[in-house]
């Protein structure tokens, strides 16, 4: 199904957590009177082959074709999603993706090519009360408005895994002196506004240039900073989010991602939570 190859051996972690926790999120469900979602904001091709990060000195056969998040979802069986959603931008992968109506007859798929911040409203809207869903959320790059995960979080029926793009956020950050204007707005739309994320990650230098009498503004070294911003605008929105931090790294041990979860829920959120972060600790 693939055509290109990406990822590292990070990604083969991602995908590991997430199914994990997806066939834990269905057999804490099984017993229950919900139809059961999963949501798929960016989908991808549902399958996918390493890139540079692997070798196969060190992997081995693993060069072949790997499940993507959507295959993983169709593969849980204890309790099966009564609905899968996958959300791809890019008609020629979504196209790619209709193949699984194919290979999946009896499962009840839809697939949208569509952004995902125009189509998550939409889909949080049509949540009745007898649904539960799991969204993941995992972009490219820095796709993700803060008001789609906002609407996510008011439906109080969702569980969300976000991979936030830590690498992507810091270089729109300059370690010396404010991100332009242009760059500011599009931090805005990620944070949900400035308030939640210049004055939090930026510090004036105690420096003070003879050229200059205003204090110059920086960013302290790390992305750890602006992991914790994002991770607090969280827990403002849903009603828990998982404590541990899993932090993936490139091979120069560069911060890449955070995966980072978050549940709606009131009443099932501690057992959503509870069960997430076991497996953020683990893998």
């Amino acid at each position: 199904m693939a055509t290109s190859s990406f990822g590292g051996p990070w990604t083969e972690r991602k995908l590991e957590i997430l199914r994990r926790y997806l066939d834990a999120y269905t057999t804490a469900l099984k017993d229950q009177p919900f139809q059961l979602i999963y949501v798929d904001a960016f989908a991808g091709e549902g399958a996918w082959m390493p890139g540079s990060g692997y070798t196969s000195a060190d992997y081995g056969d693993f060069q072949g074709l790997r499940d993507g998040s959507p295959l993983i979802a169709l593969r849980i069986q204890d309790k099966r999603f009564d609905r899968l959603i996958f959300v791809e931008k890019d008609p020629n992968r979504a196209g790619r993706l209709m193949r699984l109506h194919g290979d999946f007859p009896d499962r009840d798929i839809e697939i949208i090519s569509k952004d995902a911040n125009d189509e998550l409203p939409r889909i949080c809207d049509r949540l009745e009360n007898y649904y539960r869903a799991v969204v993941f959320l995992d972009p490219f790059a820095t796709q993700v408005s803060w008001d789609t995960v906002a609407k996510l979080a008011a439906t109080q029926k969702v569980d969300c895994w976000i991979l936030f793009p830590l690498m992507a956020i810091a270089r729109m950050m300059p370690r010396q002196g404010e991100p332009s204007e242009a760059l500011a707005e599009h931090l805005d739309r990620v944070f949900g506004g400035r308030e939640h994320w210049y004055n939090i990650i930026y510090r004036q230098s105690p420096q003070l240039s003879m050229f200059d009498p205003e204090p110059e503004q920086q960013r302290p070294p790390g992305a750890e900073r602006i992991a914790n911003a994002y991770r607090k605008r969280l827990e403002s929105a849903f009603t828990r989010v998982a404590p541990t931090p899993r932090v993936f790294r490139n091979s120069r041990n560069s911060p890449m991602f955070d995966l980072m979860f978050a549940a709606s829920n009131p009443r099932g959120s501690s057992i959503a939570v509870g069960i997430a972060d076991h497996i953020l600790k683990n893998w």
